[in-house]
């Protein structure tokens, strides 16, 4: 009778583990809360601004890059995407408390940093076919989504696109392989 039970109880113990990949799935599956998107404009201001600050060219907040990251995670990303990224930014919030006993915005640049890398390193996707795999199932991770869209959005903004890199309104003449002097920005335009 002892054997029985113990069958019973690695059956029971490998149903349950094959089942929690399965609720993790419906999870992520689920229709998100997209409205708390809205409440964190603040918030993805703070990390754009770390992620693209000031210099002689505009922040990535004054190029309005966190209206352009609502938009795309609401409009342009699947949903377990959309899950991932809200759960993401509440992992932020939760673990800059922890750490730091502050919000986001009240911490220092170098605890931004940190938090950026941390979360960096803790959102790495997977390679090769698990990551393939990983982002049609699971959706793509947070920080992924975070650094895409901002880079895509600072930089087919106006404030990106002319001063962040070289523009010409009016391009001249095509030269295909012209070479670039140290310190010289890229081209917005062909």
């Amino acid at each position: 009778m002892k054997r029985r039970k113990a069958l019973l109880g690695i059956a029971a113990l490998g149903a349950a583990a094959a089942a929690i990949p399965g609720v993790k799935w419906a999870l992520l599956n689920t229709d998100p809360d997209l409205s708390y998107l809205d409440n964190t404009k603040d918030l993805l201001a703070a990390i754009t601004d770390t992620i693209i600050p000031k210099t002689d060219s505009p922040s990535a907040s004054e190029c309005m890059v966190p209206e352009f990251i609502i938009n795309m995670v609401r409009n342009c990303s699947d949903v377990p995407t959309q899950n991932k990224f809200i759960d993401g930014l509440e992992r932020l919030v939760s673990y800059t408390n922890k750490e730091y006993s502050k919000t986001f915005m009240e911490c220092s640049e170098d605890e931004k940093l940190a938090v950026l890398t941390h979360f960096e390193a803790e959102d790495k996707p997977w390679s090769g076919i698990a990551g393939k795999v990983q982002k049609r199932y699971l959706g793509t991770p947070f920080f992924p989504t975070l650094k895409r869209y901002c880079a895509i959005g600072y930089f087919s903004s106006e404030g990106g696109a002319t001063k962040a890199l070289r523009y010409a309104h009016i391009p001249q003449k095509y030269i295909a392989c012209e070479p670039y002097a140290p310190g010289q920005k890229a081209w917005a335009t062909f």
